[in-house]
């Protein structure tokens, strides 16, 4: 008991606001990795054709760290370039 609540009440007012934001979190992190585009490209890609992703996943599952670190970070780029250029190319089409 905490000052006079009982378990279903202290539940409710205490520990599901406190437990709020990590609940949130585990489910974003459960979201991103089953959404991430990973198994499309194994099913899609023909066997031996490495692409970046597996190659990041090779990396991750061997416990290369810096190297897939290194690789998440050039797929990181070429992300971020391509998305610029959308960006650009519709704001010049917007104009």
């Amino acid at each position: 008991r905490l000052l006079g609540a009982g378990r279903l009440r202290r539940l409710a007012t205490v520990d599901l606001p406190l437990m709020a934001p990590g609940l949130a979190a585990g489910a974003g992190l459960v979201m991103l990795s089953t959404m991430k585009e990973l198994p499309a490209t194994l099913l899609a890609s023909p066997i031996g054709f490495r692409t970046l992703s597996t190659q990041i996943w090779n990396t991750y599952e061997a416990l290369f760290l810096p190297e897939m670190a290194i690789l998440a970070m050039v797929l990181l780029c070429i992300s971020a370039v391509l998305t610029w250029l959308l960006v650009v190319r519709q704001s010049e089409h917007l104009r």
